[in-house]
């Protein structure tokens, strides 16, 4: 004892390093309230608190000191054997129910306690004398469920030699019993479906199951792995899958075994069951024998894995197990071998899984086979464990030639897809370079008619320019002339001529009746209009001139791109002469007719002049 704390041994160990192991707690001084009878409901309802709350020591502390201060409290030998059991510590169970029988030996909770504990222990014999105990009291609490164990005791024991009917008869006559005198009891319910069921009534079977879930509100969850059950027998293994996934879910979530097992053997139970339907599965998907049976390949797969988490959790090497587990891994190479004759695709790794697989499996059987020949007690035949020895190494030897083939065609696959990737490359980089090409033939193609373009705009403009000077040289001549002599005099708004003579550009028509009457003018006069010819001829002139240059307006072409930079198919030795419009060259010719016929016309003077 230091001071307020005490070091004691880790209460019910489970292997040599927790006996070992020392838990410190600490402790209120000790006290003599416990001498109080009533203080003692007190004690036992606090202990009752720390199981529930999962603190097991101070629980445990609490009911020893209370036998401790009193030895005829049954309920706490109870709760300690009750904690044992539930730790997994048989024996210390026994004790303590051993203690409780020697303070009351017919406590009804006692016998009860201990048929549970030889139930739980497989001890079929010593559990139904309990029971019979039990019934023979007429306990009215008590005798419906000394009834009910004892035909769960003949149920479980039908595969007795000789006494298969006998016993499933003795167990339908306890539930119906039970049933005759509470028709609510829905555990009694459930036994008798499970009768039912063995007697092949699967469908009434399943309508009891159903029953008893709607009335207890799925609280007995053994109904779940029955309906499993029923399920799995007719072939359906989808249901069956999720009933026994949801019967792993809901003893997961309270924590406590349903069965008289521990929670993990019942766990691995369980687990058991699920990789069984998957394996039933399987083989029910391997009579289609074509490509149909492509999905037994995986539940093989599922089946390996959940009997390798069963093998997890049982406590201890179950030679049922591994044996489950290597006839999972024949029958998955089979199929591996199988999928060439069924068309079904496959590849190397799989095979080499199975051989593996195989490899694996043969020593467990060889050594099962050794035990049996040792006369060990193995739960497996010689025979059977002769046919899996001759199978698997047969299906080894074929899984290796096997192997080889699919090896052999997965590099030539590799070979093919690599000259196929090779070829698509070439072509893509052909492609590329011929892509390349047209483009670089199209861009000299464009830049050369660019280049023509250009100088024929260079040669537009020069011609342009060229006119324009010569315009500008000939207004300049024309100024000239006019400021010279000729037009010195003139009174503003007259034409000049050629011989000095004036000329107002008045009608005379106009004049005489100007001046109010005709004027007569000599005969000479009337015959010979020395500017009459001359105007005339003006008029002439002036008046195809205009003509001339209304039609060469009306017949200049519209210019369009195709005329003004030319077609591709035109020759590029085009002379400057053809880019002249056709309204210039004719402008430039009667500007030269102009210049030469300057002397013989008549020049108006300009008033701004």
């Amino acid at each position: 004892l230091e001071q307020n704390s005490i070091v004691i041994a880790k209460p019910y160990p489970k292997s040599e390093e927790e006996k070992e192991e020392q838990v410190k707690i600490h402790v209120k001084r000790g006290n003599r309230r416990l001498c109080n009878p009533p203080a003692i409901s007190v004690a036992f309802n606090l202990a009752r608190l720390h199981e529930s709350a999962g603190r097991i020591i101070p629980a445990v502390e609490l009911h020893k000191a209370i036998v401790k201060r009193h030895p005829a409290y049954v309920n706490s030998y109870l709760r300690l054997a009750c904690i044992s059991r539930d730790c997994g510590s048989l024996h210390h169970c026994s004790e303590w129910l051993k203690a409780a029988m020697t303070v009351a030996p017919g406590n009804p909770e006692v016998l009860t306690l201990v048929g549970n504990l030889h139930l739980s222990l497989c001890d079929w014999a010593p559990a139904q004398s309990v029971f019979d105990q039990l019934l023979s009291q007429k306990v009215p609490n008590v005798e419906a469920y000394a009834m009910l164990s004892l035909g769960n005791i003949y149920f479980n024991n039908l595969k007795t030699p000789k006494k298969y009917s006998k016993h499933l008869q003795y167990a339908a006559d306890l539930y119906k019993r039970i049933l005759t005198k509470d028709k609510a009891n829905a555990y009694a319910a459930n036994g008798l479906g499970t009768v039912l069921a063995e007697k092949g009534e699967l469908f009434k079977a399943k309508e009891v199951f159903h029953r008893v879930r709607e009335v207890s509100g799925d609280t007995i969850l053994d109904t779940l792995l029955n309906l499993g059950h029923i399920y799995l027998a007719q072939k359906k293994h989808p249901e069956a899958l999720q009933m026994y996934q949801s019967y792993r879910t809901r003893t997961r979530s309270t924590g406590a075994p349903i069965t008289s097992k521990s929670q993990d053997d019942d766990d691995a139970e369980v687990l058991l069951y699920i990789a069984f339907a998957y394996f039933d599965w399987a083989r029910q998907t391997e009579l289609f024998n074509d490509a149909r049976a492509a999905p037994a390949d995986e539940r093989y797969k599922k089946c390996t894995e959940f009997i390798e988490l069963a093998m997890k959790k049982s406590r201890k090497e179950n030679v049922l197990l591994r044996y489950n587990w290597c006839m999972t891994k024949l029958h998955a190479a089979n199929c591996v071998l199988q999928k060439l004759t069924r068309n079904i695709r496959r590849t190397a790794q799989e095979v080499q899984d199975a051989l593996n697989g195989l490899e694996e499996s043969l020593p467990y059987v060889q050594t099962f086979l050794q035990w049996k020949t040792e006369k060990k007690r193995i739960p497996i035949t010689t025979s059977m464990l002769n046919d899996f020895v001759a199978h698997c190494k047969a299906n080894i030897e074929s899984a290796k030639s096997h192997l080889g083939e699919e090896l052999k065609k997965e590099s030539e696959a590799r070979e093919f897809r690599e000259m196929q990737r090779i070829e698509a490359a070439s072509k893509e980089k052909e492609k590329e370079i011929e892509m390349q090409v047209k483009k670089e033939k199209e861009a000299r193609k464009m830049e050369a008619r660019e280049y023509r373009a250009r100088a024929k705009m260079e040669k537009v403009n020069a011609l342009l320019v060229d006119w324009d000077l010569q315009e500008q040289r000939q207004k300049a001549e024309n100024a000239k002339k006019r400021k010279e002599g000729i037009m010195g005099d003139a009174p503003l708004g007259t034409m000049v001529t050629e011989d000095g003579i004036y000329d107002t550009g008045v009608n005379q028509a106009e004049t005489r009746v100007l001046f109010g009457g005709d004027i007569e003018t000599d005969s000479d006069d009337d015959d010979f209009d020395p500017n009459k010819p001359d105007e005339e001829e003006e008029k002439g002139e002036d008046g195809s001139k205009s003509g001339k240059e209304d039609s060469d307006e009306d017949d200049v072409p519209a210019e369009t791109e195709k005329t003004l930079f030319g077609d591709d198919s035109s020759s590029s030795d085009e002379s400057d002469d053809e880019l002249v419009p056709t309204n210039k060259k004719k402008k430039k010719s009667k500007r030269g007719d102009d210049d030469e016929g300057g002397d013989n016309k008549r020049r108006r003077v300009m008033e701004d002049e």
